[in-house]
């Protein structure tokens, strides 16, 4: 065997390592937070939840009952290798302070919810509408004043799912991608600088065939985000995002309609606006939910 059929044949093995690593990164996130934070750690009351997907998948959660008896509710969706313990200390103080109902839920394959990998938001979003289905039939008052909040992977699930779900009266989005291969080429040049082609192009592929899905990079947030409409949107980006940075921000709230928000924060970075903004972020969500449900 030649030197370069040898040289050939170890390039294209290393390739076809590198796709298969790369895919099994948006899979298996790398740096998956163990669940840690709990409501009894804010002096919140709560009651555990859990609910099964129609692919048969148990997901577990909280219910955070409203501690001055108001009816509005929100749906709280973690963003990816995150839990909802992870977004429960970002946003606590919506029971806490502005006295909303919350419900949070691991995603599949997160926190303590079961699943073997995650999808980034085509199978998320069956996992969301099991949400809403045990909602339907375990509290439907809370159907009555619903808003939903998502970060991250969370926003774009979000943002994908929520117009299937006419009860959901409000959806506010913090750091939200708006096209899949995008924002999946975007981290790995960031965190590993691997080029778009032909490695990237290759880690799509794989990502297809080990996820059982051939439209697994089809559900993009920018393709669904018009159908929310007429419900009140809130986009928020951070100023620093070099993951979803500001002209994805921009470029999805263009693709919403009336009524809709666009806050971008000043110096913040990915999936960290309420880090940057302090008082002015709990403020300006808690007030969007409250005027909109």
């Amino acid at each position: 065997m030649s030197v370069l059929l040898l040289a050939g044949l170890g390039l294209a093995l290393a390739v076809a390592a590198v796709a298969w690593l790369g895919a099994g990164i948006v899979l298996h996130p790398p740096k998956k937070s163990r669940l840690s934070v709990f409501p009894e750690q804010f002096g919140l009351r709560y009651e555990p939840i859990s609910f099964t997907t129609k692919d048969g998948l148990l997901l577990k959660g909280w219910f955070l009952p409203s501690p001055t008896g108001d009816e509005r509710a929100v749906l709280m969706c973690h963003g990816w290798g995150d839990n909802k313990g992870e977004l429960l200390a970002q946003t606590s103080f919506l029971n806490s302070e502005a006295g909303l109902n919350l419900v949070y839920f691991d995603h599949r394959s997160h926190g303590e919810s079961a699943g073997r990998f995650t999808t980034l938001g085509c199978m998320e979003i069956v996992d969301f509408d099991a949400a809403m289905e045990h909602l339907r039939r375990r509290r439907p008052e809370c159907l009555r004043r619903l808003g939903v909040y998502g970060l991250s992977m969370g926003a774009a699930v979000a943002a994908m799912a929520a117009h299937a779900h006419p009860e959901i009266k409000a959806v506010a989005l913090e750091s939200p991608f708006c096209d899949y291969r995008r924002v999946v080429r975007r981290w790995a040049w960031n965190n590993l600088r691997l080029p778009y082609f032909p490695l990237m192009m290759l880690v799509l592929w794989t990502l297809r065939r080990r996820a059982g899905r051939d439209d697994i990079d089809s559900f993009s947030p920018g393709r669904f985000v018009e159908r929310l409409a007429p419900r009140p949107l809130l986009v928020i980006g951070g100023a620093d995002d070099r993951l979803m940075p500001p002209e994805d921000m921009r470029e999805l709230y263009a693709l919403a309609r009336e009524p809709k928000e666009l806050w971008i924060v000043p110096g913040a970075r990915h999936a960290k606006c309420r880090e940057s903004a302090g008082a002015d972020y709990d403020r300006r969500l808690a007030d969007f939910f409250l005027k909109h449900l």
